[in-house]
Formats: C-alpha cells, sequence, structure tokens
C-alpha cells in the first residue's frame, strides 16, 4: 500500500507537501533574530518517549521492521 497526501503525490514530494501547507501555521516575529547558538551550547534537550516510538516507528528513521532498539532511542 502506498501512502499519498491526498493530492496524489507520495513518500518524499508529499512531505514537501505537508511541509509547504503548514508553513503558514507558523509566523516569525519582525525584529532582528537573536544571536546564533552552536550546537556545542545545547544542553539539556528532552525527547518525550512518545514522540521517540513514533520516530521509532517509522521504517525511513527506526528499525526497518518498526521495532524499538530496546534502549528508547531510535535505529
Amino acid at each position: 500500500m502506498t501512502y499519498t497526501d491526498g493530492f496524489g503525490y507520495s513518500g518524499f514530494q508529499g512531505l514537501l507537501g505537508d511541509c509547504a501547507r503548514m508553513a503558514p501555521h507558523w509566523t516569525v516575529p519582525a525584529g532582528p533574530r537573536p544571536p546564533r547558538v552552536e550546537p556545542s551550547q545545547i544542553h539539556g534537550v528532552r525527547v518525550p518517549a512518545a514522540s521517540v516510538r513514533l520516530i521509532a516507528g517509522t521504517a525511513q528513521y527506526g528499525d526497518q521492521d518498526g521495532q524499538k532498539d530496546g534502549q528508547g532511542g531510535v535505529g
């Protein structure tokens, strides 16, 4: 079974269409941008277990059979 986005596109093209339709929902505040934060300065990012399971169950990102790795992580 092939998933389509309702507009006839599947796979990556469907994802791009989904993103384009969602983009107007997020506005960017006017004014100067905050300074860029280096990746080495980012600490304490937590991902909810439900989000980990969602991504782990997605074959493109997790295990190909949709099973978790047993560590609560992806892949």
